[in-house]
């Protein structure tokens, strides 16, 4: 009984270590964590990245899969939860998105959760110029 059961979980857990699509390059300047406590903002740019905002700094951050709801984070109706093991949002920390309707509504309480990847920093967006006057 014993070898039978390890006899179908092997070659399930094979197939899927070997369907894991390869990681994408890490851009230079990329880091493993940013402060949790400062980050005031977030949204969404598609079902596998979340940009973190504090002020003027942006960072992008590439889940590590596809993340069910984050595009929630667009609309009103989305929000974050995040849950850091320190101070830090860190590489590998979990976030999870509740639909703040459907919990009031139906009583759905979040997607499931999603695992954090790197942080690039975005470049800062320039300041407009005052028009001159004639």
């Amino acid at each position: 009984m014993n070898m039978l059961r390890w006899s179908v979980i092997l070659p399930c857990a094979l197939l899927a270590v070997a369907a894991k699509a390869p990681d994408a390059p890490r851009p230079p300047g990329a880091i493993s964590c940013i402060d949790g406590q400062r980050y005031t903002g977030h949204r969404s740019e598609g079902k596998d990245t979340i940009i973190f905002t504090s002020g003027l700094r942006a960072y992008r951050n590439h889940l590590r899969t596809e993340c069910p709801g984050v595009e929630r984070l667009n609309s009103s109706f989305g929000a974050l939860e995040t849950e850091p093991w320190g101070s830090q949002l860190c590489e590998g920390d979990f976030v999870r998105v509740f639909d703040t309707t459907a919990v009031q509504t139906v009583g759905i309480q979040a997607y499931p959760r999603c695992v954090l990847g790197w942080f690039e920093p975005m470049p800062n967006t320039p300041k407009q110029s005052k028009p001159s006057k004639p």
